[in-house]
């Protein structure tokens, strides 16, 4: 950032520095630029200990913004502006090599300075708008903050549990992670066009390739074991990852207004003076709007004005004894709800509420998700969160919450493998097939609530009570076919099996 901050504030001097700041014709002066559009970060490659392969971008949404000076026609830099730009891309990088369970996300925000050029095809304007295609090169700083993480495990259909190569220190059953932010130098190419479409204001469109070529960008990369106390136990360490090969294409639009006066052709020369045609004689408009006369006394009588009336089904008759005659109304049906209210239409019957909160037993079972350790004493959980399931559902229906897991399961085998187990494990043979939107409710387990808690996509389950704050007490309850109750935990997505 400090690096970023002496840069502009050296280019600002430099453009305020009478050198730049002299007036030299009618085009010269200051401009603000302000564009919108769509960019793409270009593969690049993790090169380190712990992170390992390349990442694929995705395109998104971009932003640029700059101010510039534009010398005039007559000064030494004809046809050049020169110009501070400051731009920002955010993508979503994908999965390191293509590894389950990983993912990677790249910002870069750059601030460079640019000399652009602008060419002069003599008369270019199109519909009375002028075309000023140019180029341009610039050079500053390129600021890059990742995020990103892979476990060490994956699982996969088929083969199961496997070593991910994208995070290659796997002898512990954990994850290596980054959420860094680097700085180094960088460069950048520029072509557009401008569309003068008012006084000094112009359209301006451009594609611009953006490049940190000055080595790569570093990260402290963490790597932390899951179970300390599985397989071979470790501490978590700090690895230093780079990122080689950062660039970005980016193609924006939007607006350029170049303060100052505008210029005005010189005024054309004068009309010759108009022949003398005798005027003509004068003519009216009769009250119907058609008839012309010269003298209002040849206009048509005016008819006497018609009284109209409404009939009940608003159509206009000039006689009452017109009006069609009016309907019987038909026999209106009614039918009585679950809670006795008589309505029209059963679609305006009260949402049935949802059933009282219910709890399992807690002890021994012979499936694995219902097997509560009893003997021991449950975890306290001070907050849910840290290893979600299926995310954050805090403002989702129950509907909705459904969909969200018909989502999961049509897009992750190793979810579809997990939601049919529970479902079976319920009672429905079909598993997750069966499941139907009315199954779900929303409720509030009450303070003190144990039970198997599920530890996020690892599908472990610990033995503990729910934290005492209202919001993580929030859940959406299953119906089940067997008596075995489950919930999902607003806040994080994962199973609970409450019991007492």
């Amino acid at each position: 950032m400090r690096k970023f901050l002496v840069l502009a504030a050296s280019s600002a001097v430099l453009l305020a520095s009478p050198a730049f700041a002299n007036d030299h014709g009618d085009d010269s002066g200051w401009y603000l630029r302000a564009n919108g559009g769509y960019g793409i970060h270009h593969d690049a490659e993790f090169d380190e200990a712990i992170f390992n392969g390349d990442v694929e971008s995705e395109g998104n949404v971009t932003g640029s913004v700059g101010i510039g000076y534009e010398f005039g026609d007559g000064s030494d830099f004809e046809n050049f502006r020169i110009e501070l730009d400051a731009d920002s891309l955010w993508t979503d990088m994908g999965a390191v090599d293509q590894w389950p369970n990983s993912f990677a996300k790249l910002r870069t925000n750059t601030l460079m300075a640019n000399i652009l050029y602008d060419f002069d095809f003599g008369d270019s304007d199109v519909g009375g708008m002028d075309i000023q295609p140019y180029v341009g090169v610039g050079a500053g700083l390129v600021q890059g903050k990742l995020r990103a993480e892979a476990h060490d495990i994956a699982v996969v259909p088929g083969p199961g549990t496997i070593d991910n190569g994208a995070c290659l220190d796997n002898v512990s059953f954990g994850a290596c992670r980054i959420d860094d932010t680097d700085t180094t130098w960088g460069w950048q190419a520029l072509a557009g066009v401008g569309v003068e479409i008012a006084d000094n204001l112009f359209w301006d469109t451009h594609y611009t390739y953006m490049k940190a070529d000055v080595g790569g960008l570093d990260f402290d990369a963490t790597y932390t074991p899951l179970f300390p106390d599985r397989n071979a136990p470790r501490n978590a360490f700090t690895h230093l990852a780079e990122l080689d090969d950062i660039g970005a294409h980016t193609v924006v639009t939007g607006l350029r207004y170049k303060f100052g006066d505008s210029y005005t052709p010189p005024p054309p020369p004068p009309p010759p003076p108009p022949a003398v045609i005798p005027a003509p004689a004068p003519t009216f408009t009769c009250w119907d709007g058609e008839t012309i006369v010269r003298d209002m006394a040849n206009c048509p009588a005016k008819p006497a004005p018609v009284t109209y009336y409404t009939c009940w089904d608003n159509s206009q008759v000039t006689d009452l004894a017109s009006c069609p005659s009016q309907p019987v109304p038909e026999p209106v049906t009614t039918y009585t709800c679950w809670d006795n209210t008589v309505v029209s239409d059963l679609a305006y019957c009260p949402v049935q509420p949802a059933p009282s909160a219910q709890f399992n037993n807690c002890g021994a079972s012979n499936v694995a998700i219902f097997n509560v350790p009893v003997n021991k004493t449950p975890k306290q959980m001070p907050r849910l969160g840290t290893m979600p399931e299926f995310g954050d559902s805090h403002g989702l229906t129950p509907n909705q919450f459904f969909e969200k897991l018909q989502a999961r399961y049509a897009s992750s085998a190793t979810d579809k493998a997990y939601l049919n187990y529970l479902f079976k494990s319920m009672g429905y043979s079909n598993g997750f097939a069966d499941a139907q939107s009315y199954m779900f409710s929303e409720e509030i387990l009450p303070v003190g609530t144990r039970g198997l808690l599920g530890l996020g996509k690892q599908h472990h389950y610990e033995y503990s009570v729910l934290p005492s704050n209202d919001r993580d007490r929030q859940a959406f309850r299953i119906q089940s076919a067997n008596g075995s109750v489950i919930h999902f935990m607003k806040t994080c997505g994962n199973y609970m099996y409450a019991c007492n």
